[in-house]
């Protein structure tokens, strides 16, 4: 068994890896991936009570059933040892069929990216089904500081739906290039390096941010409506985000060990990316969405009505006028999204939905079909190829693997 990094690497990663070189692939990327609380400040998602047990019933056909990627046609599980996948678990009613870690261990936290953005906007379900916020309403509404902001306006829906028209493009270049908006906000969490711009406070810098397109009119993804929704879902509540995870999420679904959640050194939560946590209770969070939702909680957590709005509420006019949808599209080979929804990357005709995650994370959830399937993973080298398992979960679901 895999006993984890040395002690010489280490410390030969502390010295290598910095506040930008972190996120471009390669075994710098692997190392931060896997231990991202050594570099920042994280708070603790606390579990509680037993874990919850997850049986077995490994399936060989699942093992052996032939993806088609841009490495060829291979075996499931020989892919995964070829592609950049550092863990892929599958469960079909509340059971196992697969579980494989070929470059971690399986007690490892791993950094969620933006899978994370799926967590925040549970949260926000579970406050709409209590009747404590309604998305039509503008965001101002709960957040009074941002009258006469580039967000007025905007309402709950719009930010849910990644159409909140900010400006704050989460494009490529703004990842190194200082003068853009979307820098200085993953600056101001220290997930960048800082510059004589970077205000101190997220919530402030956010707050400051100008609007680019009317809301309501285009899907164009930015982390930024993440951060907004963790912030509205703290002031509804009055706790910080980690403290609401744990006691909405974590100490409910059985979970086998505290997640963690990066902040900033002045306290602000990276709500669009900062989660980190093991494979299983990824998963063990994907089953609260299905049928076997008993496997892991004692309650159901997920509200009908947040399953509903997730599977039918999304605009599907505004998913091909913004770049994300064509980016989708790209990644699924052809296959049209009914939409974009609370932040799950797309939902299918068949109520499937879909978050991706910044390097190879992914969660695929299938009510109908009473399925999970979560993964992690982080590109070999800078080129940043990532693996192809967003579409091939939609390949082996399409297959009849999983029906019946």
């Amino acid at each position: 068994m895999d006993t984890g990094h040395s002690l010489f690497d280490m410390h030969k990663f502390h010295r290598a890896i910095d506040d930008l070189n972190w996120q471009f692939g390669g075994e710098k990327m692997q190392y931060n991936f896997l231990a991202r609380s050594e570099f920042l400040p994280h708070a603790v998602v606390y579990r509680t009570g037993e874990i919850s047990r997850l049986e077995t019933a490994l399936r060989d056909d699942l093992k052996n059933f032939v993806v088609e990627s841009q490495l060829g046609a291979h075996s499931l599980d020989h892919y995964i040892h070829i592609a950049p996948v550092n863990g892929l678990i599958i469960l079909q009613h509340g059971r196992i069929l697969f579980e494989s870690y070929p470059r971690m261990r399986p007690f490892d936290k791993h950094l969620f990216m933006s899978v994370t953005k799926a967590y925040v906007c549970t949260l926000i379900g579970l406050l709409e089904a209590r009747g404590q916020l309604d998305r039509a309403q503008p965001v101002e509404r709960y957040l009074p500081e941002l009258s006469g902001s580039g967000w007025q306006g905007a309402t709950l829906r719009d930010v849910l739906e990644m159409a909140s028209g900010i400006d704050a493009p989460e494009i490529p270049e703004a990842f190194d290039n200082p003068d853009l908006p979307y820098y200085q906000y993953e600056a101001s969490l220290g997930w960048l390096p800082a510059t004589a711009a970077t205000l101190l406070s997220t919530y402030s810098y956010v707050a400051s941010l100008k609007r680019k397109d009317p809301p309501g009119l285009a899907f164009e993804y930015t982390s930024v409506n993440t951060f907004l929704l963790a912030w509205i879902v703290e002031r509804l509540t009055s706790q910080p985000l980690h403290e609401i995870l744990a006691a909405e999420v974590w100490s409910k679904i059985g979970a086998q060990a505290d997640g963690l959640i990066a902040i900033s050194k002045y306290g602000a939560p990276a709500a669009h990316a900062g989660l980190f946590a093991t494979l299983r209770d990824l998963a063990r969070f994907g089953l609260l969405f299905t049928p076997s939702w008993p496997t892991v909680s004692s309650q159901a957590v997920i509200p009908p009505s947040y399953l509903h709005a997730i599977q039918t509420g999304g605009r599907a006019e505004i998913f091909d006028r913004g770049p994300t949808g064509a980016e989708i599209l790209a990644a699924l080979r052809g296959e049209h999204p009914k939409f974009n929804s609370y932040h799950w990357d797309y939902v299918m005709d068949d109520g499937d939905f879909y978050k991706g995650g910044y390097g190879g994370q992914g969660l695929y959830i299938s009510p109908g079909r009473d399925l999970v399937i979560a993964y992690f993973g982080v590109p070999f080298d800078e080129k940043m190829e990532s693996h192809d398992l967003q579409a091939i979960s939609r390949q082996m679901v399409k297959s009849g693997l999983f029906d019946g």
